[in-house]
């Protein structure tokens, strides 16, 4: 039998994310730490290195090239030429917009649906 997901009552950080996988899971939390941390490591050295980010049904990290422009130091007036960098999107997948607008607290889900099972 599936286990129902534990009910998310207030704000997460990484702490309470891992908390959250452990008790869904029922696993050790510094098994999930360990896991959680690699897949947000991963996650910044790909678009680091330039490359996007891609989850199904959640969304993607796209990284960008800012252009060199000019700027000015709103205290002083004084303009000055702004680096150009390398910067980093998230764009959500319409499924996690669609979730979220709808407010599927309990119900919301990234996992594909199994083929032939019809709509969401």
């Amino acid at each position: 039998m599936k286990k129902k997901p534990t009910r998310i009552t207030e704000p997460l950080n990484t702490t309470k994310l891992i908390e959250t996988v452990a008790a869904d899971l029922g696993i050790p939390p510094a098994q999930v730490h360990e896991t959680v941390m690699t897949v947000f490591d991963v996650i910044t050295r790909a678009a680091a290195s330039g490359h996007k980010v891609a989850v199904t049904n959640f969304g993607t990290w796209l990284p960008y090239r800012r252009k060199a422009r000019k700027a000015r130091n709103p205290q002083t007036g004084e303009t000055f030429k702004a680096a150009s960098y390398q910067a980093v999107r998230f764009r959500v997948s319409p499924t996690l917009a669609d979730a979220v607008r709808r407010r599927l607290s309990a119900s919301a889900s990234i996992r594909k649906l199994p083929k032939g099972s019809g709509g969401r």
